[in-house]
């Protein structure tokens, strides 16, 4: 009835071991294959991410606001800077070197 191989007739174990033995000699240069294959597909992964562009839709939804500053605060600022005088040499330096510490 069925017309597909039938197990019992081959012998499996035997065919197993054929092939466990000629695949023994070859196994640290198929695992290096199958390791060197895997960094293949993934610097090809990373590469297509890195030159990937985002979308008209993506692009056109970046709203960027522009910060507003009060006028009277940077007035109010000024005059105490010329009002005292340690205050105006720190921020002369922080002018000079503003990543001074």
């Amino acid at each position: 009835m069925n017309k597909g191989i039938d197990l019992k007739t081959i012998q499996l174990k035997p065919l197993l071991n054929k092939l466990s033995k000629r695949m023994s000699k070859h196994a640290f240069f198929i695992a290096i294959l199958v390791v060197l294959l895997a960094y293949l597909v993934v610097v090809f992964q990373i590469s297509g991410l890195a030159k990937a562009e985002p979308s008209p839709d993506q692009i056109g939804g970046i709203q960027t606001t522009i910060p507003k500053i009060d006028p009277t605060a940077v007035n109010q600022i000024q005059s105490l800077e010329d009002n005292n005088k340690d205050i105006q040499s720190l921020f002369e330096q922080a002018r000079n070197n503003p990543f001074q510490e």
